[in-house]
């Protein structure tokens, strides 16, 4: 993984802060709004700009939905759960809503795309990354 110019000089980054919160509390990484996350980190980031805000909003639409990859593969924050909870996604008996079920399949294109050509399909990526974002903003409304 990169290394962002924030954690070279010693600060965390945007997706750690939210993963520290995760690890906290793994029910938020459920929820449907971010109303809660947002703010807290705008208590915490008092003299931020609205450009950071809106950045900060898509770096966790992003981060949320790979750890709730994650947790669907058995991976990440969400391996300590109990089994009712981490169980509820492998089960096929239990039904998502349609935007989880598209928020999943966006996530499958965007890694298929990035596995056959990074670089040179980094404006189409770029374009699945919104899309992903904007379901899962949808979903949190």
């Amino acid at each position: 993984m990169p290394r962002t110019a924030g954690r070279r000089r010693g600060k965390e980054s945007t997706s750690g802060y939210f993963r520290t919160i995760f690890e906290e509390r793994p029910e938020l990484l459920e929820g449907k709004s971010n109303e809660e996350l947002i703010n807290r980190w705008m208590a915490d980031h008092p003299n931020h700009t609205e450009k950071q805000l809106r950045k900060t909003k898509a770096n966790l639409a992003n981060l949320k939905s790979v750890l709730r990859k994650q947790t669907r593969q058995g991976k990440g924050i969400g391996r300590g759960r109990p089994a009712a909870v981490s169980g509820m996604a492998a089960n096929p008996t239990v039904r998502r809503s349609p935007m989880e079920h598209l928020e999943e399949h966006i996530d499958e294109c965007l890694t298929e795309a990035r596995n056959l050509d990074r670089e040179g399909l980094e404006s189409i990526i770029k374009l699945l990354r919104r899309a992903r974002n904007e379901v899962v903003w949808k979903m949190g409304q």
